[in-house]
């Protein structure tokens, strides 16, 4: 069945990833799906080996507890009620250690290494954390609802290897989810804060591109010169952009005119905006931060670049934080540029509309002067923001259906522990039935403690949701990519991660609290 869910699941990641290379890339048709046996074979291991290791101890405490002490659950929620302190150590041990990984090796594999082991550290605390929670709750719960709120309480306590288990389950999978939304999150709103320091010219201008970050044509001389001396036009800046073959690999070289103006739309992760303005204008480069994580250069090296007059070096004068090419970029100054290299053509132009012109209206006077004669994107300040911000959101599309599937994972978790549940309270239920409780009274004994569990669960999963996307901003991102993201926690995420967790612990409880309230008290109660 995995397999088979598996498939389709895939069938349906392969259209979202293809619209995302469609939309930044280029176009492309995918007709078959190619199904790796290795991932296959893989798939089945781990379905296999999770439930053999499943099986492990509940086997061996089968074949080794007697009978008549297998009957009895109670003596075996009393041991790991016992011993729920010593796996809470036990797991705070477990999580040291995961963030004893993360803080002192190098390297993204032990990145997850230790961002599994937090995750087993928490699970292992559950038992314990739930049990408290559950003694807390127990008078706030018995006034809200009565009787059968307290009851409801002390039911979690009293079956804690189920309650924990799901709890933990439910946690795990929305943590995953305040993880990856907090750092999706803190990455949109890094973006969006880069493209406001970035984009301060109100039109911009390019050749069609088949590829997103890079752009291939080059402006008509003659039309670059009519755009430049438009009437609105206060200010024209040109850019010229020209791949390199290096040492280190493709490089991107942007040239662009760093003045006193534009020097401050850089935002500089090493060295000071007006004096990297300075140092380009004497001959040396900035580099992006991407850049500097995959070449392993920095500020006060130099990097040596082939030009039409053969290799040169040059300082690198700064690190500039940038989010438009995860392969790096140079930023050269114009008049060094021409130093070196035969004009290419400006690749671009940023048009700002002099006081009292509109944006909108430049735009259309940029499309007349371009119609019949080269074919342009001309867009306005707002619209290039808004476009690169619905790209970003539509990258992480694939993101956020994982999500979904993590939560529908553990709400099987949660109602096959619900289920079990129905199965061992069958006579205790029934002798309540008996001594007066409604099929109503079942329902909502159920109900809340299927509530306080998906509460609790939503609770657990804050402070671990914000662990995890603590080190995928600042652990897995930085190691991956070499960006540094600004680590924002918008509080709707941590809301609708508590909401998701109580709405779906109450769904999964929806059907055991029928079915108890439905049950035949007598059958329950005759003995085999």
């Amino acid at each position: 069945m995995g397999l088979g869910l598996g498939v389709l699941l895939g069938t349906g990641l392969v259209r979202l990833v293809t619209q995302t290379i469609g939309d930044l890339y280029f176009v492309v048709r995918v007709r078959d799906l190619s199904l790796d046996p290795w991932s296959l074979a893989k798939g089945v291991g781990l379905g296999l080996g999770a439930s053999v290791l499943g099986a492990l101890r509940p086997g061996w405490e089968a074949a080794s507890v007697a009978p008549a002490s297998a009957l009895r659950r109670s003596q075996q929620e009393d041991r790991l009620a016992e011993r729920s302190g010593v796996l809470a150590l036990a797991g705070a041990a477990t999580t040291a250690l995961g963030a004893t990984l993360i803080l002192t090796t190098a390297g993204i594999v032990w990145a997850y290494v230790g961002l599994l082991l937090i995750i087993v550290g928490a699970t292992l605390a559950a038992p314990w954390a739930t049990r408290l929670f559950s003694r807390a709750a127990t008078p706030v719960l018995a006034r809200v609802v009565g009787p059968t709120g307290r009851m409801a309480a002390r039911g979690i306590t009293a079956s804690l290897s189920r309650t924990a288990i799901a709890v933990a389950a439910l946690a795990v999978a929305v943590a995953s989810t305040v993880g990856v939304g907090v750092m999706v999150s803190s990455f949109r709103t890094t973006v969006e804060e880069w493209l406001g320091s970035v984009l301060q010219a109100d039109v911009y201008i390019q050749p069609p591109a088949t590829v997103f970050r890079r752009g291939g044509g080059s402006l008509d001389p003659g039309i670059a010169q009519e755009l430049r001396l438009l009437p609105g036009v206060a200010r024209a800046d040109g850019i010229r952009t020209q791949q390199l073959e290096t040492e280190i690999g493709p490089v991107d070289l942007v040239v662009a005119e760093i003045d006193g103006v534009r020097a401050g739309i850089y935002r500089y992760k090493q060295g000071e905006a007006e004096a990297v303005a300075r140092a380009t204008r004497a001959g040396a480069v900035a580099v992006s931060e991407p850049f500097a994580f995959r070449s392993g250069l920095g500020r006060g090296d130099t990097l040596r670049l082939p030009t039409d007059r053969g290799e040169r070096a040059y300082p690198i004068a700064g690190v500039y934080y940038d989010y438009g090419n995860d392969l790096g970029v140079v930023l050269m100054h114009e008049a060094v540029f021409r130093e070196s290299y035969r004009d290419p053509g400006l690749s671009g132009l940023a048009l700002t509309a002099a006081p009292g012109v509109h944006p909108d209206d430049l735009v259309e006077s940029a499309r007349a002067v371009a119609e019949g004669r080269q074919q342009l994107v001309v867009r306005s300040n707002r619209s290039l923001r808004q476009a690169s911000l619905d790209i970003f959101d539509q990258t992480f599309v694939v993101t956020n259906v994982l999500r979904l599937l993590a939560v529908l994972v553990a709400f099987v978790g949660v109602l096959s522990a619900l289920m079990a549940l129905q199965l061992e309270r069958r006579r205790e239920l029934a002798m309540l039935r008996a001594q007066g409780m409604t099929r109503r009274e079942v329902a909502r004994m159920v109900l809340a403690q299927t509530g306080l569990m998906g509460l609790w669960a939503g609770a657990l999963a804050l402070p671990l949701g914000l662990a995890l996307a603590a080190v995928l901003v600042f652990v897995v991102n930085v190691r991956s990519f070499g960006w540094t993201l600004a680590f924002t926690v918008d509080p709707w995420i941590l809301v609708q991660a508590v909401g998701l967790a109580l709405v779906a612990a109450l769904l999964a409880g929806a059907y055991p609290a029928w079915a108890m309230g439905r049950s035949d008290p007598a059958l329950a109660m005759r003995e085999e």
